[in-house]
């Protein structure tokens, strides 16, 4: 979508729904990620991100480390999340100043009455995953009925789940859960105690290939037709209208680090690990794939010649 229309999109099953129009300021300074004047003194933030610290969240801690946010006034204190429900919840309740979340998770609650908004896009193709063994057979979305998935509440892919199987054929009600937090899901699958596991091609997909002794077959969402936009920047409402050049400051920190992650990915990775250091346990490597395969979604086919961030 055009960042001149200044509306919350998302692709769901082909179709757009647009949230909201931003203030007239936005299309001025947010949508043109313009760097107001700085002060003297720094701003604290708190950002929340979905899940554990991973590759995707490259240029938020690189842009937190190399001083990229101070520059624009802001002191930035990034810290892991639960799942982009429950960040989408903290962020709208303001328990968190901005979070890092998925797009389609954020339109499914704000059809609920969630008060929230996405202002930088930055996994604007949707990676989201169904992982299966090889040697299990299960090759396409029918082959998951009357088998056993590990579902993390909370979590992206499985939010987005009942959208999959009502355009392919599989019947929900057949489907054996077991309910885990990311990591006990991701265990689980490689122990053998699930047939599938859900994640992201910019996250678990790594991880788990480095972890598992096995060949892995992916299912994509994107396959079937489910191209909602993915994760980015969200922001309350309450703190969109409350503190607009806050706001201002973030996304455009936030857009200028993108694209300093993208020309410089080592130097993002030291930054990631520096901020990082003591609270993850991903390998260099694996993080370096992760952000080398953020980096093929960081644009949607309508957003190729413009600045990053933009939706």
């Amino acid at each position: 979508m055009a960042a001149s229309h200044f509306q919350l999109a998302s692709r769901l099953g082909g179709n757009i729904v647009k949230r909201s129009k931003f203030a007239s300021w936005m299309a001025l300074g947010l949508a043109a990620f313009a760097a107001p004047a700085i002060s003297a003194d720094l701003i604290p933030i708190t950002l929340r991100t979905d899940v554990f610290f991973y590759g995707a969240h490259v240029p938020l801690l690189a842009g937190i480390a190399d001083g990229t946010y101070e520059k624009h006034g802001l002191k930035v204190t990034a810290q892991t999340g639960r799942g982009s429900a429950t960040t989408l919840q903290t962020v709208a309740n303001r328990s968190d100043d901005f979070g890092f979340a998925d797009g389609g998770t954020l339109v499914k609650l704000a059809a609920q009455g969630l008060k929230a908004k996405e202002i930088v896009g930055m996994l604007e193709k949707n990676p989201m995953i169904i992982m299966t063994k090889k040697s299990s057979g299960l090759n396409n979305p029918k082959d998951l009925n009357g088998k056993t998935g590990g579902f993390t509440p909370g979590s992206s892919p499985e939010q987005i789940f009942p959208a999959l199987a009502s355009k392919t054929g599989i019947d929900l009600n057949s489907i054996k859960r077991i309910s885990a937090d990311i990591p006990t899901r991701d265990n689980a699958f490689l122990n053998g105690q699930t047939d599938f596991s859900f994640g992201y091609t910019v996250t678990q997909l790594p991880l788990l290939q480095e972890r598992c002794k096995c060949e892995l077959n992916v299912i994509k969402y994107s396959d079937y037709g489910i191209n909602a936009l993915s994760n980015g920047i969200v922001v309350s409402d309450a703190l969109l209208a409350d503190k607009p050049d806050v706001v201002r400051r973030f996304a455009a920190a936030t857009a200028e680090s993108i694209a300093k992650s993208v020309k410089d990915p080592k130097a993002a990775i030291d930054g990631f690990f520096k901020y990082a250091e003591g609270k993850t346990q991903l390998s260099r490597d694996v993080v370096t794939k992760q952000w080398e395969e953020t980096m093929k979604i960081l644009k949607s086919d309508a957003t190729k010649n413009m600045p990053y961030g933009r939706m």
